[in-house]
């Protein structure tokens, strides 16, 4: 029995943002459908680091993939020099439940966020969208933008922050390819946006009514808790709002709970992705649309599943025997 271990660059390689946005579409149809299974993540917290850890698995009958991602945030490692969240994720053969894979979690857990971002930006942003404002500019907001310039002819980027440094370094790291701008305001920022994508751990709103077009497509994937938020009530009780899965967001996005508590939004008008997809039958394009991700144990499986096999066929990896 071995284990195929694949380092960052081989996972890099062995994974596109297109294969990566296909898979979140097969991902969230077969949820959808009922052909996956991801049981409620187990957190373990370790007390005397003030840190957590959680265990994802996560099963697609469709696909035959079975695995789990194992996320630890060690806030204190930062003393350390060492990075404050890390994981894996591991692939199982689904036949014989034989370990398959180990692959480091960072970077296709940013590869999957964006994935899904760029799946709803495909399906509910206008046709001529080419101006996308990137809110935050953390380790998400890169591939946000990747993701989004995929799937729509992007020529403008606009850029805010509370890190302005931040902000400037990737605005610097982008400028060959677009038209980029730093702004101290998020109005300024959003004001001509046809897509934002927020992606920060504000508990506040950012994004008003007031501020945005009347056509805007909204990728909100930074809240996580109940008591974070990144977009309004008021934006939320006028949009078509489509969500990864409604039992996650009603748990963990502060905004989705909080507008819905105070009846500015109805549960039951809540669109789910996957349900969306499956016949595709009503066309939000034109209208003020927001997509709210928590992010689920599937996601991670789907992009690591297509790393997997197109490891083994470019020949990335090592073999580790385990017996």
């Amino acid at each position: 029995m071995s284990l195929r271990l694949l380092s960052l660059d081989e996972v890099q390689q062995s994974i596109t943002m297109s294969q990566a946005i296909k898979a979140m579409e097969n991902a969230f149809i077969q949820l959808a459908k009922q052909h996956a299974k991801l049981p409620l993540r187990t957190g373990i917290t370790i007390d005397e680091e003030d840190a957590l850890t959680l265990t994802m698995p996560a099963y697609l009958a469709q696909d035959k993939a079975l695995g789990l991602k194992v996320a630890s945030i060690f806030p204190k490692n930062s003393t350390r020099n060492k990075p404050s969240i890390t994981g894996f994720i591991m692939l199982l053969d689904a036949t014989t439940g034989e370990p398959q894979a180990l692959m480091d979690a960072s970077y296709l857990t940013a590869l999957r966020t964006g994935a899904v971002s760029g799946l709803a930006t495909q399906y509910f942003a206008t046709d001529d969208a080419t101006h996308v404002a990137i809110i935050g500019s953390g380790v998400q907001a890169e591939t946000q933008l990747q993701a989004v310039a995929t799937v729509r002819d992007i020529k403008r980027v606009s850029i805010w922050s509370r890190n302005i440094k931040n902000a400037e370094q990737f605005a610097a790291q982008f400028a060959n390819q677009y038209t980029i701008n730093v702004y101290d305001h998020i109005s300024l920022a959003v004001k001509d946006a046809d897509i934002i994508c927020t992606a920060t751990a504000s508990t506040e709103p950012l994004i008003h009514l007031r501020d945005v077009q009347p056509h805007v497509h909204i990728n909100a994937i930074g809240s996580h808790t109940a008591m974070m938020k990144e977009i309004s009530t008021e934006v939320l009780k006028q949009a078509v709002v489509i969500v990864d899965q409604l039992s996650a967001v009603m748990a963990e996005a502060g905004e989705i709970i909080s507008a819905v508590q105070q009846n500015q939004l109805k549960q039951e008008e809540i669109v789910e992705l996957g349900n969306w997809l499956i016949d595709k039958n009503t066309e939000y394009k034109d209208q003020l649309t927001v997509f709210k991700s928590v992010g689920l144990s599937i996601q991670d499986l789907s992009v690591a599943s297509v790393v997997y096999q197109n490891a083994i066929n470019k020949n990335l990896g090592t073999l580790f025997a385990l017996t």
